[in-house]
């Protein structure tokens, strides 16, 4: 497939380039969403393809920030999403902090726990949100009977306990389960566009973690030919160049389609930008060898951002039956 940037996808890729310099690799999520505001990053009205461009190049600086910058985007859109914003004043409000960056937006990344609708209002606990901030809010999955749909939460509301959660990937990234009682619910709509274009971004988040691998070893054989001789070498990092391109055709493919996008093409460029990001990050591995395992060497750190990446928004098999459900017959 043949893409043809616009000026502002361009201009997107270049804030973003410049974002990444002025970041810390460990930067929270206000700072990031801060900067992201500034040079111009966060936009209701937003191309999608623009964000993953954007989303791509800030995580090969920053795994934590692209993930930041994904999912503040996600929310973002979603809140925006065919003017449900004009029926709530309130949820205008928290839309247009979101956009000038002084709040951050997050998101609920598994469904091994959803809360209920009791009475009009939510209780239960939420797993795996962030990024966690004092002022923020997020986009959560609620049952009501068989449906499920998704609410607004912000973080400080009445009800609301905040349980956090310590991992070894995404430094900077702060994560953690909420507990809610009889918390006001504000709703956001329906779950599925949500997740298709979240999945979407968090797909361009591992090219970034991918191409961030690949730059790290041929910086290596540059210097040295890396480990296992120079045709070894360079077999490996053509299969990682090819995989990943794969990978980025289909994430700008599903990109592309906008508010449009469906989950099984959300769902087939994480599959693919993942894989292709974790075959990356090993084959770095036996690129630039034992110092890899180094505790604080880019590549140890690589190694857990991208499993992160692989669990969070849709497992691998989640991924596959909507991947089957759209592209198989009788799906």
């Amino acid at each position: 497939m043949d893409f043809e940037f616009s000026d502002v996808q361009h201009a997107w890729r270049e804030k973003a380039q410049q974002l990444g310099g002025e970041l810390a690799e460990d930067a929270a999520a206000g700072d990031v969403v801060t900067g992201a505001a500034r040079v111009g990053l966060i936009d209701a009205k937003a191309d999608v393809l623009a964000a993953a461009l954007a989303v791509e190049v800030l995580a090969c600086s920053s795994a934590a920030a692209g993930m930041m910058l994904a999912l503040h985007t996600s929310v973002v859109l979603a809140l925006e999403d065919d003017g449900f914003v004009a029926r709530s004043a309130r949820l205008q409000t928290i839309v247009d902090s979101l956009a000038r960056g002084e709040i951050v937006g997050a998101l609920a990344l598994s469904s091994e726990d959803v809360p209920s609708i009791d009475g009009g209002r939510l209780d239960g606990r939420a797993s795996w949100v962030g990024p966690i901030t004092d002022h923020g809010v997020t986009l959560i999955g609620a049952r009501d009977g068989a449906n499920v749909s998704v609410f607004v939460v912000p973080l400080d509301a009445a009800g609301v306990r905040i349980v956090p959660l310590r991992t070894t990937a995404l430094s900077g990234f702060a994560w953690a389960n909420l507990t809610l009682t009889g918390t006001p619910r504000i709703d956001a709509g329906e779950p599925t566009r949500v997740m298709a274009r979240a999945r979407t971004l968090i797909a361009a988040v591992a090219l970034g973690i991918g191409g961030r691998a690949l730059r790290e070893s041929l910086a290596v054989v540059q210097r040295e030919h890396g480990a296992g001789g120079e045709q070894t070498v360079q077999g490996l990092l053509a299969d990682t160049a090819t995989e990943l391109e794969a990978a980025r055709m289909l994430t700008w493919d599903a990109a592309a389609q906008g508010g449009e996008v469906s989950l099984g093409d959300a769902s087939m460029a994480k599959l693919a930008a993942t894989g292709a990001a974790q075959a990356a990050v090993v084959r770095a591995t036996q690129v630039v060898g034992v110092d890899s395992f180094r505790r604080g060497h880019v590549i140890e750190r690589l190694t857990q951002d991208v499993r992160a990446i692989e669990l969070f928004a849709g497992r691998t098999e989640a991924l596959r039956e909507a991947v089957a459900a759209k592209a198989l017959p009788g799906g």
